[in-house]
């Protein structure tokens, strides 16, 4: 006589897991998203790790402290911003400096509007004061390049006088910078689609002073 068959139990759902890399950039991305609902002083590795549906101790394998975590969102963010910078800058012709100033500078005060909580950290105390974070210093020069390419390429067509490209840039992000805090803040009102009009007339006799 035949044994009756057992009941086959019904498989149970697998749970999802992270590979490695994955969880890295998950909090990461919870991180950014925690900074621009609740500002720095709301991020921490456990609400992060809460987010993306982590144990905190898992954050913590990526994550040596919260200004790591910090760390690494703004480096996402210092390459975002450079990437803006050069957009902005594609297709515009070599020589035409100060349009290419303008352009790129009008993407930085626009990316300080778009992100302001971002932009807080990636512009506040400075994050890889101790060497920690070598890779920020590596995404910021990116956003430093996509300044002073116009500034190379004036200088080598004769456009600009010769001066350290550094200190020019230095100079130009000064009043970039200070353009787009004064925006953030509205100590300057003016329209969104103006921005990068006012900007270039900012720019105009800083520009005399660096040319030929």
């Amino acid at each position: 006589m035949p044994t009756p068959s057992r009941a086959k139990r019904p498989a149970r759902p697998r749970r999802k897991t992270y590979h490695h890399g994955d969880l890295k950039r998950a909090l990461r991305d919870a991180a950014t998203r925690l900074l621009a609902e609740r500002g720095g002083d709301g991020l921490t590795l456990r609400e992060a790790a809460r987010l993306v549906g982590v144990n905190h101790a898992a954050a913590y394998r990526h994550f040596a402290d919260k200004r790591a975590l910090l760390a690494a969102v703004a480096e996402e963010g210092y390459a975002a911003l450079a990437r803006r910078m050069r957009d902005a800058d594609a297709g515009t012709a070599r020589a035409d400096v100060a349009e290419r100033l303008r352009r790129i500078g009008t993407a930085y005060v626009e990316f300080a509007r778009a992100e302001p909580a971002l932009f807080g950290l990636m512009t506040g105390p400075r994050l890889n004061e101790d060497g920690r974070f070598p890779a920020v210093e590596q995404a910021l020069q990116q956003g430093v390049d996509a300044l002073e390419a116009p500034l190379r390429d004036g200088q080598a067509a004769g456009v600009l006088r010769a001066a350290s490209i550094e200190g020019q840039a230095l100079t130009l992000l000064t009043l970039i910078h200070g353009y787009a805090a004064l925006v953030l803040t509205r100590r300057i009102h003016v329209k969104p689609a103006r921005i990068g009009e006012y900007l270039g007339t900012l720019l105009e006799p800083l520009l005399r002073g660096l040319s030929r």
